[in-house]
C-alpha cells in the first residue's frame, strides 16, 4: 500500500544521509588539510556516530523525510539550511559545551556546506528516482458524493502514489460532471466496471458508497477483486493515508470489521506500555524535580492561591480522576464553571504562559501516569463536564476511554489546537487511529514527535484550566 511506499522512500533518503554525513567530515576535513592524517585523532569514530545521529535527529524534527509533491522549490532548500544551520547549533553545544572536542571551525564550515549540498542534491535525485521506480497505482472511485470527493483529495495530494482516473456513480445528473476543485470527472455507471478495468488497466478500486445496495454493483466488484484488482472501503483507504479514521464515513459494521480494536490481542502490548510508564516517567520526575520548588516559588510570588491543581478529568472505562498540575491561572478561574481556554486567556497568569509555553505546568501530571491513572501516550483526558456534551455530539466519542488516557499522544502530535466542538471531532479521528494501530513504533514516532513538539515549543491550546 501507499502507507509502506512512503516508509521505503523515507528509509532510503535516511541511508543516503547515514552515509553523507560522515562523508561531509572526512571531505571537509581533507579540504582543509589536503589529507586525512590524524582523522581519527579529531573526530574519533564514537564521535562520527554522534554527529550523524544528530543530524539525522534534526532533520526528522524539520520533516525532511517526508518529500512534499514539488520537491524543487526555495522553500524545500531554505527548509534544508535551516535544519543544518539548528544541527550546526546542536554540534556546536556537543563541541564547546560537552565534550570540547577539537573540531576547528574550518573542518566544521567545510562539513556543513558539503551536508546542505549534498542532502538537497539527494532529496532531488529520489524525487525523480521514485517518479521512475514507483508505478503509480491506477484507481477508480465508485461513488462521486462528498466521501469520493474528500478520498479523491486525499489521493491527490500524495506523492506519486496514484493515478486516478475519476469516478464512477449511477446518479444520472453526475454522469460525465467534471468537479473542478479535484479536476476529476464521473466517467460513468457503475456497471461499467468490467469495461473500464479492461480498458484502463485499473489497479484498485475505492468504495465510497459501501452502504449502497447493489446487486450488480456487489458481483462486478467481486468479480474485479477474483482478477486480482485491489478493492478497498473508503475509511480504510483514508486512515492509510491521514492516519487518521474519518468518523463521518464509518458504520457500526466498519468497526466490528476492524481488528484492530480488539484490545484482547493486545494484552502483552498494554503490560509492556505499563512498565513503560513507570520507567520513563520515574526518571523525567527525578531529573526534574529540582525545578519543582523554583516553579513554586514563581507561581507564589506571581498570583495568590495554591502552587497544585486538581481538576477532575474522565479515564478508562469512563471513571474519574484527579489530574494535577502547577496552577497556570489565577486561583478559582473557572468558580463560574467549565470553560474552554483561548490563545489570549485572560485568566492564565504570567508564570503560567511561560510555564505552558515550555510544557512544565503539565510535570506533576507524571504523578498520575505512576500512579496509574494515566499512560504517557493515549488521548489526552478530558472534563466530563465536556464529555457528556462531546459524547451526545460526536459519534463514537465513547470509544477514545476504552483505554487509559495520555499525558501525550497521536491527537496531540497531529491536531494540537483544540478549542471547540469540532476540533474535538477531528482530533478524535486520531485517538480512534491511535486504539486500533496501538504499538510500540508508533508509541516511539509519537515520543520522537512529541519530542519536536516541546524543542519548538508549539504550544497545545486545548481548553486546559
Amino acid at each position: 500500500m501507499a502507507v509502506k511506499g512512503r516508509y521505503k522512500r523515507s528509509l532510503l533518503i535516511l541511508i543516503g544521509d547515514v552515509l553523507i554525513v560522515p562523508f561531509s567530515y572526512v571531505a571537509g576535513y581533507y579540504l582543509r588539510f589536503g589529507n586525512l592524517a590524524g582523522f581519527s585523532e579529531i573526530i574519533p569514530s564514537l564521535l562520527l556516530i554522534l554527529i550523524t545521529l544528530s543530524y539525522l535527529a534534526i532533520f526528522y524534527f524539520f520533516d525532511l523525510y517526508e518529500l512534499k509533491p514539488n520537491y524543487f522549490t526555495v522553500n524545500s532548500f531554505v527548509n534544508i539550511l535551516i535544519s543544518i544551520l539548528v544541527a550546526g547549533v546542536l554540534i556546536s553545544f556537543l563541541k564547546y559545551g560537552l565534550f570540547l572536542f577539537p573540531i576547528g571551525r574550518g573542518i566544521f564550515i567545510l562539513a556543513n556546506l558539503i551536508i546542505l549540498v549534498f542532502v538537497f542534491i539527494w532529496r532531488g535525485f529520489c524525487h525523480q528516482l521514485f517518479k521512475y521506480l514507483i508505478k503509480p497505482k491506477r484507481l477508480i472511485i465508485v461513488g462521486a458524493e462528498k466521501a469520493g470527493q474528500e478520498i479523491a483529495q486525499v489521493i491527490e495530494s500524495t506523492v506519486n502514489d496514484f493515478e486516478l482516473l475519476g469516478f464512477l456513480d449511477d446518479d444520472e445528473r453526475k454522469k460525465g460532471k467534471f468537479f473542478a476543485e479535484i479536476k476529476l470527472k464521473v466517467l460513468d455507471s457503475t456497471d461499467k466496471i468490467p469495461a473500464l478495468i479492461e480498458d484502463n488497466k485499473v489497479d484498485q478500486i475505492v468504495l465510497a458508497n459501501p452502504q449502497e445496495k447493489n446487486p450488480l454493483l456487489t458481483k462486478n466488484i467481486l468479480n474485479a477483486r477474483l482478477k486480482g484488482i485491489e478493492v478497498i472501503d473508503m475509511p480504510d483507504m483514508y486512515q492509510l493515508l491521514k492516519e487518521r479514521i474519518p468518523i463521518k464515513y464509518i458504520q457500526d459494521d466498519w468497526l466490528l470489521k476492524e481488528k484492530g480494536f480488539d484490545l484482547s490481542g493486545k494484552i502483552f502490548m498494554i503490560k509492556v506500555k505499563r512498565l513503560i510508564d513507570i520507567a520513563i516517567p520515574s526518571l523525567i520526575l527525578l531529573v526534574s524535580l529540582p525545578l519543582w520548588p523554583i516553579i513554586a516559588l514563581f507561581i507564589k510570588i506571581n498570583s495568590k492561591g495554591p502552587v497544585f491543581y486538581a481538576q477532575e478529568r474522565v479515564g478508562k472505562n469512563e471513571s474519574f480522576f484527579s489530574l494535577y498540575k502547577f496552577r497556570s491561572m489565577i486561583d478559582k478561574a473557572e468558580k463560574k464553571g467549565a470553560v474552554w481556554a483561548d490563545e489570549n486567556d485572560k485568566r492564565i497568569t504570567f508564570v503560567g504562559k511561560i510555564l505552558r509555553k515550555l510544557h512544565l505546568d503539565e510535570l506533576p501530571q507524571l504523578l498520575n501516569v505512576i500512579k496509574g491513572d494515566m499512560s504517557l501516550l493515549g488521548p489526552r483526558p478530558e472534563r466530563p463536564e465536556f464529555v457528556e456534551d462531546f459524547k451526545k455530539k460526536i459519534p463514537y466519542y465513547s470509544f477514545r476511554h476504552f483505554i487509559k488516557p495520555g499525558l501525550t499522544g497521536w491527537a496531540q502530535v497531529n491536531y494540537p489546537y483544540a478549542s471547540s466542538l469540532k476540533d474535538s471531532g477531528e482530533k478524535l479521528e486520531y485517538d480512534l487511529y491511535y486504539i486500533s494501530h496501538m504499538n510500540l513504533l508508533l508509541d516511539l514516532k509519537i515520543l520522537l514527535k512529541t519530542a519536536k513538539t516541546i524543542v519548538f515549543r508549539r504550544e497545545s491550546k486545548e481548553g486546559r484550566g
